[in-house]
């Protein structure tokens, strides 16, 4: 008998028993108003979450211990990996992705239901009892179809080890963030259904989801961040998106969850929206699931996809029962989600607002939809047609221009609108300088319209967002005769939700201008040369000196080829080059790019090497991607602000009032 095997399977069902546990008597416990079943509710899930711990405590043990009669260390793990690449195969097999996904969501939910269930006494035996139903949702699917303590019937001297494309050590943050941030929107969506099932559809839920949503909003981000920079380091294609289906995935639920951390200050403010914020919410949690069965349903091919298994059907069932359980909680309270104010005005903030948050959806509407195509297609005409990158960036170009156009107007309009002559005021100069870059980008030469467009409106939402910091530093300069640097700093201090908001926006226009040079003006040649040849490529030459190669003998690798290569300008040195191939003893067909990358703020110089005969002659490719360095500076700024507006929510969580204490009877009400 094996006894990891045995304690992590067993540690996992009683947590599954817990999580059962935590939905029978937050149920019972409310419709009796027993207050001892409430609170053993909550205790279940604490329970669970430490159970869950300790199942990832004993794989982890597994792995370090090279402990290959369990069929998941077998499969991802080797005696030659290091100990740090050990615990990143804990994560990239199947049955351990889902391990670390119910793991993390655990404690999203331990910590949900101690720092926010005692602050919602309408609605905290619903959340309760949601948390337990979604847990153990996962928790089935991890016992029973895909068990990451399988026992396999003969133990191999050595195990298979990671696939290639993972042996990096951006394994080691990437999926960790990106499985955080999906599990993440399990919190607002549970918010979001105790506001349906107890019938308090008032402001109280969106104001305990937005602390929630901020936090699901930056891991997601995070995660996606770092799933560019891997892809654009690792897998040596030249860019950072592909809009491969499972990145598509990736994305999904950041962008309804963008959109309510937009509509939620309309609803807090205004009353309104209560119906759509419900949506984002829900949708966003649903397209959370929609990515793990992609995943792992094999139905549309990607380099990221599991092998197609029983987890596949399972989730799609899970799906379907989210989104009809969604649509029966939102149409059985519709009578009460009446708007309380209607709109004052059509040019006004509250309209910027919903725009965006609509234009948001738009786009994973699309996104969708392409990334489902294939299988549609196949349905209706028997034939699978599989939808392109050129597809994406053409129909979601103009939205992402119009999303642009939404952040200049949801800044600088006024609540509630104004008299026209305001609206002409504060929108002249940024048309002034939007129609300025045009001109000035024309005379440079950029002649695609979508890429004028986004360039112009981004100098306008660069504007608009400094005149917001400078006009809060002068109001905070004549109210305490400050100097300049601490006034600025003061704007930051004194409303950090909104300074940071801003900084998020001004991150997008960043990222928004480095998209546009990247893709628009990307530069590419590939040439097989021999040792000493030389070849050009905007305007710099490059000379193939010789092959090296090492055996590093760690994670599986073998041998690393690298092609030595000089990079001149004009005659003078710019940098040494060695890009190359990476062979692995455990995958001898698997071989991986190492790309070399001279990065400055103006272009990449991005070059990796396809391969090489018996002669030494290689073949190499090159991109010259202009301005990819602002992306990072971009997401920089973004994560910046994000991390602003959340600490600030903390803060002020922090010195909210203590638990609300309230009898039983009315915690049941």
């Amino acid at each position: 008998m094996n006894v990891i095997a045995t304690l992590g399977a067993s540690a996992l069902l009683t947590a599954l028993a817990a999580a059962v546990v935590a939905t029978v008597a937050a149920t019972v416990g409310h419709r009796l108003g027993s207050r001892a079943l409430l609170l053993a509710s909550r205790r279940a899930i604490f329970a669970a979450a430490f159970l869950v711990t300790v199942a990832v405590a004993t794989l982890a043990l597994a792995l370090v211990s090279n402990d290959f009669s369990i069929a998941h260390v077998a499969a991802v793990s080797s005696r030659n990996m290091q100990v740090a690449m050990k615990w990143a195969s804990l994560y990239s097999g199947q049955p351990g992705s889902l391990l670390f996904w119910t793991w993390t969501m655990s404690l999203f939910m331990a910590a949900f239901t101690a720092i926010t269930v005692p602050r919602m006494p309408w609605g905290a035996p619903h959340a309760v009892a949601t948390l337990g139903v979604i847990l153990s949702a996962f928790l089935v699917a991890l016992i029973f179809l895909a068990s990451p303590f399988a026992v396999s019937p003969i133990t191999p001297p050595d195990g298979l080890g990671l696939n290639p494309l993972l042996v990096d050590p951006g394994m080691l943050i990437h999926p960790p963030f990106l499985l955080t941030g999906l599990v993440s929107t399990s919190i607002p969506f549970t918010l979001g259904a105790a506001a349906l099932l107890s019938g308090r559809i008032d402001a109280a839920w969106v104001r305990h989801a937005r602390g929630w949503a901020l936090a699901s909003f930056l891991v997601l981000s995070i995660g996606n961040f770092l799933g560019a920079w891997w892809a654009y380091t690792v897998l040596g294609w030249g860019g950072y998106w592909g809009w491969d289906p499972v990145e598509n995935s990736a994305i999904l639920p950041l962008l309804p969850m963008t959109g309510f951390l937009h509509t939620l200050i309309v609803q807090e403010r205004r009353g309104m929206l209560k119906t759509w914020n419900l949506v984002l919410v829900l949708a966003a949690f649903a397209l959370a699931v929609f990515g793990t069965f992609n995943v792992r349903s094999g139905l549309v091919a990607s380099v990221h996809s599991f092998a197609q298994s029983e987890v596949g059907p399972y989730f799609l069932l899970l799906m379907g029962a989210t989104v009809l359980a969604s649509v029966v909680l939102i149409a059985w309270r519709l009578p009460r989600l009446h708007a309380e104010a209607d709109f004052d005005a059509l040019a006004s903030r509250e309209t910027g607002l919903i725009l965006n948050s609509y234009v948001l959806m738009a786009i994973g509407l699309v996104i969708l939809g392409g990334t489902l195509f294939p299988v549609f297609s196949e349905l209706l005409r028997d034939v699978r047609v599989t939808v392109g990158p050129p597809f994406y960036n053409e129909v979601t170009a103009p939205l992402m221009v119009l999303m642009l156009l939404l952040i200049v107007a949801g800044t600088v309009l006024p609540w509630r609108g104004g008299p026209m002559a305001l609206h002409l005021r504060r929108f002249r100069v940024p048309a002034v300088l939007t129609i300025g870059a045009w001109v000035v980008l024309g005379a440079l030469g950029m002649r695609v319209p979508v890429a004028l467009a986004a360039t112009g409106l981004c100098v306008a939402i660069g504007y608009v967002t400094l005149r917001e910091y400078f006009v809060a530093a002068r109001g905070l300069r004549a109210a305490r005769g400050a100097s300049w640097p601490s006034a600025i700093v003061g704007v930051f201090g004194r409303d950090p939700q909104r300074a940071g908001g801003y900084l998020v926006h001004l991150g997008v226009a960043i990222m928004a201008v480095a998209v546009v040079g990247s893709s628009v003006y990307q530069q590419q040649t590939r040439h097989v040369v021999s040792p000493g040849e030389t070849f050009e490529v905007a305007g710099y030459t490059i000379r193939y000196e010789d092959l090296v190669a090492n055996r590093p003998g760690v994670n599986g690798i073998e041998v690393e080829g690298l092609t030595r290569l000089h990079v001149t300008r004009d005659g003078k040195p710019v940098v040494t080059l060695e890009p190359g191939r990476r062979f692995f003893s455990n995958f001898p067909d698997q071989p991986t790019a190492i790309v070399a990358v001279d990065s400055t703020l103006a272009r990449d110089l991005y070059v990796f090497t396809q391969g090489w005969d018996a002669n030494r002659r290689a073949e190499i490719q090159v991109f010259v991607n202009p301005l990819v360095k602002w992306l990072w500076i971009g997401g920089g700024v973004y994560t910046l602000g994000g991390l602003l507006a959340f600490g600030a929510f903390r803060r002020e969580t922090v010195r909210a009032a203590a638990p609300v204490t309230v009898p039983p009877a009315a915690e049941s009400a």
